[in-house]
């Protein structure tokens, strides 16, 4: 459950401009979804400084398949907002844990014989256990409509770029009653 924060926090925080993840509100049945996706694996630097970068393969998708990915990320640490729990569950990894995300921008290139460019928004996330820095994600998205989540452990990167809207990945949160 600990190891789920981060992703889950990255997760809510895509879902809330939910465009690229809803399917305009009504269950046509047509299989017609228009948007594309690319699940991305590279190396990269440290996400938890003030720059980084990555680069990679689009190992998986509709968008640029079997072609590359760079990614260049740039954080305002000083704004950061953190959050400290503690864990004391009487397991070996008892201790501190602190959630910090800060402000970022990123650009995010895709390739493959034609090239998207895109320019995001959005927050860098490290989660730190007693003092060392575990686990790094940045998540953004742009202004038309492209949304990036890249996980940074060690050198290695892993992520998913999404654009489009009417794409729907075959899960979905209802609340109060279904019509």
């Amino acid at each position: 459950m600990k190891r789920l924060l981060l992703p889950l926090a990255a997760a809510a925080a895509l879902a809330i401009p939910a465009t690229a993840l809803a399917w305009d509100g009504h269950h046509s049945g047509d299989g017609d979804h228009h948007g594309t996706f690319a699940a991305l694996s590279g190396t990269g630097t440290a996400f938890a400084g003030a720059t980084a970068t990555a680069t990679g393969s689009v190992v998986a998708g509709n968008d640029h398949p079997n072609g590359h990915f760079s990614a260049s990320i740039s954080t305002n640490w000083s704004a950061a907002q953190t959050h400290t729990f503690t864990d004391n569950d009487g397991d070996s990894d008892d201790g501190t844990i602190t959630v910090s995300c800060a402000p970022s921008t990123a650009t995010l290139t895709l390739s493959n014989g034609t090239t998207t460019n895109s320019s995001l928004t959005g927050k860098t996330c490290t989660k730190t256990r007693n003092g060392a820095t575990t686990k790094a994600g940045f998540f953004g998205f742009s202004s038309t409509g492209v949304r990036a989540f890249l996980k940074e452990d060690g050198t290695t990167v892993k992520g998913l770029v999404v654009s489009g809207g009417e794409l729907h990945f075959g899960f979905s949160f209802h609340f109060g009653f279904h019509h």
